[in-house]
Protein backbone atom coordinates (compact mmCIF):
# COMPACT_ATOMS: atom_id res chain seq x y z
CA UNK A 1 0.00 0.00 0.00
CA UNK A 2 1.46 3.42 -0.92
CA UNK A 3 1.97 5.96 1.86
CA UNK A 4 -0.79 8.45 2.52
CA UNK A 5 -0.34 12.22 2.62
CA UNK A 6 -0.18 13.56 6.17
CA UNK A 7 -2.24 16.73 6.38
CA UNK A 8 -2.37 17.28 10.11
CA UNK A 9 -0.05 19.16 12.42
CA UNK A 10 0.36 16.68 15.25
CA UNK A 11 0.76 12.99 15.91
CA UNK A 12 0.06 11.17 19.15
CA UNK A 13 2.78 8.66 20.05
CA UNK A 14 2.08 6.74 23.23
CA UNK A 15 0.49 9.80 24.83
CA UNK A 16 3.18 12.23 23.67
CA UNK A 17 2.23 14.92 21.19
CA UNK A 18 4.58 15.27 18.22
CA UNK A 19 4.05 18.66 16.57
CA UNK A 20 4.88 18.78 12.86
CA UNK A 21 5.98 22.31 11.96
CA UNK A 22 6.62 23.68 8.47
CA UNK A 23 9.60 25.82 9.47
CA UNK A 24 10.47 27.21 6.04
CA UNK A 25 14.00 27.42 4.66
CA UNK A 26 16.65 24.91 5.65
CA UNK A 27 19.21 23.53 3.25
CA UNK A 28 16.20 23.36 0.95
CA UNK A 29 12.96 25.31 0.91
CA UNK A 30 9.90 23.98 2.71
CA UNK A 31 11.71 22.20 5.51
CA UNK A 32 9.81 20.56 8.33
CA UNK A 33 10.73 19.91 11.94
CA UNK A 34 9.10 17.83 14.66
CA UNK A 35 8.68 19.22 18.17
CA UNK A 36 7.99 17.07 21.22
CA UNK A 37 6.82 19.60 23.83
CA UNK A 38 6.74 17.10 26.71
CA UNK A 39 10.44 16.36 26.19
CA UNK A 40 11.44 19.92 25.23
CA UNK A 41 12.89 18.34 22.10
CA UNK A 42 13.08 19.22 18.41
CA UNK A 43 14.03 16.94 15.55
CA UNK A 44 15.43 19.73 13.39
CA UNK A 45 15.87 17.91 10.10
CA UNK A 46 17.90 19.79 7.50
CA UNK A 47 17.66 23.10 9.36
CA UNK A 48 20.22 22.50 12.11
CA UNK A 49 23.54 20.73 11.59
CA UNK A 50 25.85 19.48 14.33
CA UNK A 51 29.62 19.32 13.76
CA UNK A 52 29.39 18.76 9.99
CA UNK A 53 29.72 21.28 7.16
CA UNK A 54 26.35 22.68 6.12
CA UNK A 55 25.04 22.15 2.60
CA UNK A 56 24.61 25.69 1.31
CA UNK A 57 25.00 24.70 -2.36
CA UNK A 58 21.26 24.99 -3.00
CA UNK A 59 20.98 28.45 -1.43
CA UNK A 60 21.97 32.01 -2.19
CA UNK A 61 22.52 34.84 0.30
CA UNK A 62 18.79 35.54 0.55
CA UNK A 63 17.92 31.91 1.19
CA UNK A 64 20.65 31.68 3.82
CA UNK A 65 19.12 34.67 5.64
CA UNK A 66 15.76 32.86 5.55
CA UNK A 67 17.53 29.75 6.84
CA UNK A 68 18.97 31.73 9.76
CA UNK A 69 15.42 32.94 10.50
CA UNK A 70 14.21 29.32 10.52
CA UNK A 71 16.94 28.45 13.00
CA UNK A 72 15.79 31.41 15.10
CA UNK A 73 12.27 29.99 15.08
CA UNK A 74 13.64 26.73 16.46
CA UNK A 75 15.57 28.63 19.16
CA UNK A 76 12.34 30.41 20.12
CA UNK A 77 10.81 27.02 20.95
CA UNK A 78 13.45 26.83 23.72
CA UNK A 79 14.31 23.15 23.30
CA UNK A 80 16.73 21.34 25.59
CA UNK A 81 17.23 18.56 23.04
CA UNK A 82 18.00 19.38 19.40
CA UNK A 83 18.43 16.44 17.05
CA UNK A 84 20.21 17.72 13.96
CA UNK A 85 19.40 16.21 10.59
CA UNK A 86 23.12 16.02 9.83
CA UNK A 87 25.53 15.44 12.67
CA UNK A 88 28.87 13.94 13.60
CA UNK A 89 28.57 10.43 14.99
CA UNK A 90 28.43 10.74 18.76
CA UNK A 91 27.76 14.49 18.83
CA UNK A 92 25.35 15.38 21.66
CA UNK A 93 21.82 16.42 20.77
CA UNK A 94 22.16 19.77 22.53
CA UNK A 95 20.87 23.23 21.78
CA UNK A 96 24.47 24.36 21.12
CA UNK A 97 23.93 23.19 17.54
CA UNK A 98 21.42 26.02 17.05
CA UNK A 99 23.90 28.82 17.64
CA UNK A 100 26.69 26.97 15.84
CA UNK A 101 24.49 26.55 12.74
CA UNK A 102 23.52 30.23 12.74
CA UNK A 103 27.16 31.27 13.03
CA UNK A 104 28.26 28.91 10.27
CA UNK A 105 25.70 30.38 7.86
CA UNK A 106 26.65 33.96 8.75
CA UNK A 107 30.32 33.13 8.23
CA UNK A 108 29.69 31.35 4.94
CA UNK A 109 27.64 34.23 3.51
CA UNK A 110 30.22 36.82 4.55
CA UNK A 111 33.17 34.81 3.26
CA UNK A 112 31.48 33.88 -0.02
CA UNK A 113 31.00 37.58 -0.81
CA UNK A 114 34.59 38.44 0.15
CA UNK A 115 36.16 35.57 -1.83
CA UNK A 116 37.02 35.55 -5.51
CA UNK A 117 37.20 31.76 -5.80
CA UNK A 118 35.77 28.62 -4.26
CA UNK A 119 39.25 27.80 -3.00
CA UNK A 120 39.40 31.05 -1.02
CA UNK A 121 35.97 30.35 0.48
CA UNK A 122 36.99 26.83 1.50
CA UNK A 123 40.27 28.00 3.04
CA UNK A 124 38.58 30.73 5.07
CA UNK A 125 35.77 28.44 6.22
CA UNK A 126 38.23 25.72 7.23
CA UNK A 127 40.09 28.30 9.29
CA UNK A 128 36.89 29.07 11.22
CA UNK A 129 35.13 25.70 11.07
CA UNK A 130 37.88 23.19 10.37
CA UNK A 131 36.68 20.90 13.15
CA UNK A 132 33.56 19.92 11.20
CA UNK A 133 33.12 16.65 9.31
CA UNK A 134 32.34 16.25 5.59
CA UNK A 135 34.55 18.82 3.84
CA UNK A 136 33.20 17.63 0.49
CA UNK A 137 29.96 19.45 1.30
CA UNK A 138 31.93 22.63 1.93
CA UNK A 139 33.69 22.29 -1.44
CA UNK A 140 30.40 21.77 -3.29
CA UNK A 141 28.84 24.70 -1.49
CA UNK A 142 31.80 27.01 -2.15
CA UNK A 143 31.76 26.13 -5.84
CA UNK A 144 28.05 26.89 -6.07
CA UNK A 145 28.53 30.20 -4.23
CA UNK A 146 31.38 31.20 -6.55
CA UNK A 147 29.02 30.77 -9.50
CA UNK A 148 25.99 32.39 -7.84
CA UNK A 149 26.77 34.89 -5.07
Amino acid sequence: MPPELFDGDSIDLDGHELRVIDIGQGDIEHSTIVRVPSLRAVAAGDVVYNKVHMLTALTDATAREAWIASIGSIAALDPDIVVAGHKRVGAPDSRDAIEQSEQYLRDFSRIAVESDTAEQTVAAMLELHGDRDNPYTLWASAQAAARRD
